[in-house]
């Protein structure tokens, strides 16, 4: 799914520590991505989204702030062949409790939906990672699929992935999945075996899944996020 998302040749909309709403129509075969940087405090939002035939919106979001609040997308896939993507890095730590809720719909044939969600938590946060897609009668030849993964790095803190699919087509590949829960020891006994001690094995255990979003910004927004991941976890 991931590789058959269309490459964008048009500048990023770049939001760095942004609040408000955003609402955002990607016009007939326009290739767009909205990139989300938050570092300080969590600004609860909403985003709106339309995406007309063989056009493409892709989403990415690294929150490393703290707060409370609830993140909520609501994309609508309205034209043939359209395409849209979310994907998210999130920290929580201390007393946050965040809620991401994103939901997707498909309206009309041959559509892309991609939505991937990485968490973690710490301290006694709460961290949930909820979503539905939607493919509507009509929807013939869509792909889309949505994941959640969190792991929980202390024991106070909590987590909740409850991804799901409404199908009213039959001619469809859809999918969902989702993950949570404390480190693997498994992970920890591998990596500690090789003379990695267990602070470490933590840590680049819990980097594996935040830091890949960083890839998505320009260099200099890349590096504030691989320096939040480091100094967050």
């Amino acid at each position: 799914m991931e590789s058959s998302l269309r490459h964008l040749s048009c500048a990023p909309i770049l939001y760095l520590d942004h609040s408000g709403d955003i609402s955002i129509s990607v016009r007939e075969n326009e290739q767009k991505r909205l990139l989300i940087a938050d570092f300080v405090a969590f600004r609860p939002r909403k985003i709106m989204v339309s995406v007309a035939s063989g056009a493409s919106l892709d989403v990415c979001v690294a929150d490393f702030a703290r707060g409370t609040g609830s993140f909520l997308v609501e994309a609508s896939c309205e034209g043939d062949s359209s395409e849209f993507a979310f994907r998210l890095s999130s920290l929580a730590l201390g007393e946050d409790a965040k809620t991401f809720d994103v939901r997707l719909v498909h309206r009309l044939v041959h559509q892309k939906g991609k939505v991937d969600m990485n968490g973690i938590a710490g301290g006694s946060s709460r961290l949930h990672f909820l979503g539905e897609t939607v493919v509507e009668r009509g929807a013939s030849g869509t792909k889309t699929r949505q994941d959640g993964r969190i792991i929980v790095i202390d024991p106070k803190a909590s987590c909740r992935c409850s991804p799901a699919l409404r199908i009213f087509d039959n001619d469809v590949d859809a999918g969902h999945g989702a993950v949570e829960g404390r480190l693997s020891d498994q992970e920890l006994f591998y990596l500690q075996s090789r003379g990695i001690p267990e602070q470490e094995a933590r840590r680049l255990i819990a980097m594996g899944y935040l830091s890949p979003i960083a890839s998505y910004f320009p260099e200099g927004v890349r590096e504030k996020i691989l320096s939040a991941v480091e100094e967050g976890i």
